[in-house]
C-alpha cells in the first residue's frame, strides 16, 4: 500500500509539472504576439502627418503636370451629397470629417479617391483613340480619284456579292462632274453592270449592291474591272479611270466580306 501511495504522488507530480509547464509555454507565446503586433503598429502610430502630407502633394503636382487636355472625372449620384471644395483644373477633394485620420500615400486609382476622400483622376482621352482612317485624306500626287467597294461569296448559290461603295476626289474634265460606274467580271467584257448617276458631286456616294453568278471553280479565274465615267452637258462619256481587282488572290467565303479601296488608273489601251 505504500508502494502505490509513492507510485501514485510521483506521477501526479510529474503530470503537474507538465501542465504548468504547458500553461507557462501558452503564455509566454501569446506575450510574443502581442510584442510584435506592438512593434509592427509603433510606426504607424509615430508616422509625421506633415510629411506624409508633404508626399501626397508632390505625388498631385506631377499628377497635374501630365493632365494636359484631359477630361474631368464624373463623380458618381451616390457620392454627390457630400461637401466638395472647388480646386484648380476642374479637381475636386472631399472635406475631411475625422482630423485624426491620415490618408496614405502612394498612388491611387479613381475608384479609391472617391471612396478614400482624395483627389479626383482624370481620364486621358489620348489613350482611347481608334485608328484613323486615313484612306480619305492621303492621297497620292497625280491622284485621280479612289474607289472602294466589297465583295462577298455565297457558296450554295454561287453568287459573288458586289458592293459598289463611294468614290472620292475624281478628276473631271469640267468643274462639275456627273458620275456613273461599269462593273465587268472578266474575262467577259460583253456583259456588265452599271450603277445610278451621281450627279454635281467629285464625291459620289453610290452604296449601291450587284450580283454575278459564277462557279466556284472558275472564281479565282476571275477578275473585277471598275470603269468611271463623266457625263457632260451634251451626254457623252468621258472615261475617268478605271479599278483592276484580280480575284486569284483572295478567300471569299460567306463570312468573310472584304472591304476595299482602290486608287484609279487610267486606261491602258494595249
Amino acid at each position: 500500500e505504500q508502494a502505490v501511495a509513492v507510485a501514485g504522488g510521483i506521477t501526479g507530480g510529474i503530470l503537474l509539472f507538465v501542465l504548468i509547464g504547458i500553461t507557462a509555454y501558452l503564455l509566454w507565446k501569446k506575450f510574443c504576439r502581442l510584442l510584435s503586433y506592438e512593434k509592427l503598429t509603433s510606426p504607424v502610430k509615430m508616422a509625421n502627418a506633415n510629411a506624409i502630407f508633404q508626399d501626397q502633394s508632390t505625388s498631385e503636382i506631377q499628377l497635374k503636370s501630365t493632365r494636359s487636355r484631359s477630361v474631368p472625372f464624373i463623380i458618381p449620384p451616390t457620392l454627390a451629397g457630400r461637401d466638395w471644395i472647388n480646386l484648380t483644373n476642374e479637381e475636386q477633394v472631399q472635406e475631411e470629417s475625422d482630423p485624426y485620420v491620415i490618408p496614405q500615400c502612394g498612388p491611387r486609382s479613381s475608384f479609391h479617391s472617391l471612396a478614400g476622400a482624395y483627389v479626383v483622376g482624370t481620364i486621358n482621352p489620348e489613350l482611347y483613340k481608334f485608328p484613323e482612317d486615313k484612306s480619305e485624306t492621303d492621297f497620292p500626287e497625280g491622284n485621280i480619284g479612289r474607289l472602294w467597294f466589297s465583295i462577298e461569296y455565297e457558296q450554295e448559290s454561287e453568287r459573288l456579292l458586289v458592293s459598289l461603295i463611294k468614290v472620292r476626289k475624281l478628276q473631271p474634265p469640267a468643274d462639275s462632274c456627273s458620275s456613273f460606274v461599269k462593273i465587268y467580271l472578266l474575262p467577259d467584257e460583253r456583259s456588265y453592270l452599271q450603277s445610278k448617276t451621281k450627279h454635281k458631286t467629285l464625291n459620289p456616294q453610290f452604296d449601291e449592291n450587284f450580283v454575278f453568278q459564277v462557279s466556284s471553280k472558275m472564281l479565282l479565274q476571275r477578275t473585277l474591272k471598275f470603269l468611271v465615267y463623266h457625263v457632260d452637258k451634251q451626254k457623252k462619256h468621258h472615261l475617268l479611270g478605271q479599278v483592276i481587282f484580280p480575284l486569284k488572290n483572295e478567300t471569299l467565303t460567306d463570312d468573310n466580306k472584304l472591304v476595299i479601296w482602290r486608287d484609279l488608273e487610267k486606261e491602258n489601251l494595249e
